[in-house]
């Protein structure tokens, strides 16, 4: 049977391997700034609303209200409902009435 041949790493040899941590570290990073990111553009409509003048938030409250209304009335209108409950319940002006309004016809999670 011939002789294999096994070659050894040289001590006097320093591996080259770059450090993975610099990597780990810039991901987390991205992913930081993408979660930041997000939250800030989902709290923006509240942010919007909150800076209106009284008079004119409330004039828009039920604009949205009457549009939410008419359009979850229809149920080939779901998405557009969704999204005019998710606005509405972003006024200061949504009560009691409004909430449970906005509970109904909020989408719910499936399994």
């Amino acid at each position: 049977m011939p002789a294999k041949l096994l070659r050894v790493a040289s001590a006097e040899t320093p591996r080259q391997t770059a450090p993975a941590w610099p990597v780990g570290i810039a991901v987390l990073a991205v992913l930081a700034v993408l979660l930041l990111l997000w939250a800030w553009s989902e709290s923006s409509d509240a942010r919007v609303i909150a800076r209106m003048a009284p008079a004119d938030r409330a004039t828009l409250f039920q604009v949205t209200r009457n549009k939410a209304e008419v359009v979850c009335g229809n149920p080939e209108l779901e998405e557009q409902c969704h999204a005019e409950i998710d606005l509405l319940s972003k006024f200061p002006e949504c009560g009691a009435e409004c909430r449970d309004f906005v509970a109904v016809h909020r989408p719910h999670g499936s399994r």
